[in-house]
């Protein structure tokens, strides 16, 4: 009997390790680390007059595929309105994922911006959005990887603006950033995003700009962050919020 009372309490402490062992460690320092999540941010653009909440859900059906909607709801300070902002939805597919090797990652998305925001009330840009782009896993450290990306982006004509021609046109440029995680511990880490963008290739006028995002979690599925950007085009943003992991 005491041989038997041994057994059970020694195949209860492998279940137990094993289920140890085998739960997920989550990694969102990566952008191709792929989680099923809910975002809230609360969001303020001083050059926009805006403030509002910008909520965003992610389906990770596997590590090779990543989908996001995003619905921001937005106040805008000069106009008074309340209501959405441009939707976005996102598509990211990641064939390869290898951190063993120096080229530790690359994969295809697609992001789409809905113009479902009213541009007369301030809370919408008004134009379709689509950008195909590439992303680059490169890791240089164990702490700091880079991921570089590159994206053509189509913005289409916008109701009622006219450029200095009389024109109405749509626009076709890119975007390159560099995605710079650097790991503090492993419930904290900071992303730094610098960014070139080329709005229109017939003009050589570009915009940079830089985002910095801290990130610490306060449970194994819990996670509080803070964001700030700083665009020359347009000023600066700031957000506050969590996001749950599931």
């Amino acid at each position: 009997m005491k041989k038997i009372y041994i057994i059970i309490q020694l195949l209860f402490l492998g279940g137990l390790t094993f289920a140890q062992n085998t739960e997920e460690v989550i990694d969102a320092s990566k952008p191709t680390n792929f989680y099923s999540q809910m975002d809230i941010q609360f969001e303020h653009a001083g050059a926009s007059d805006q403030y509002g909440l910008r909520n965003s859900f992610i389906i990770a059906p596997s590590e090779k595929h990543l989908i996001l909607g995003e619905l921001p709801i937005l106040h805008n300070t000069r106009t008074g309105a309340t209501g959405i902002g441009d939707v976005r939805l996102r598509y990211f597919y990641l064939p390869y994922k290898n951190y063993d090797k120096l080229l530790g990652a690359f994969g295809p998305s697609i992001d789409v911006y809905a113009p479902t925001g009213n541009v007369d009330k301030g809370l919408g840009n008004g134009r379709w959005v689509v950008a195909p782009g590439l992303t680059l896993g490169v890791m240089a450290f164990e702490k700091v990887q880079f991921f570089p990306i590159i994206s053509y982006q189509y913005m289409s004509e916008k109701a009622g603006m006219l450029n200095e021609n009389g024109e109405n046109v749509a626009l076709h440029g890119m975007t390159f950033q560099v995605i710079t995680p650097i790991v503090f511990s492993p419930k904290m880490y900071v992303q730094v995003t610098p960014i070139v963008q080329l709005p229109d290739f017939r003009r050589a006028e570009t915009n940079v700009a830089c985002e910095i995002l801290l990130a610490y979690s306060i449970r194994e599925k819990i996670q509080l962050s803070g964001f700030y950007k700083a665009d020359k085009t347009y000023g600066q943003t700031f957000r506050v919020g969590t996001t749950l992991f599931f």
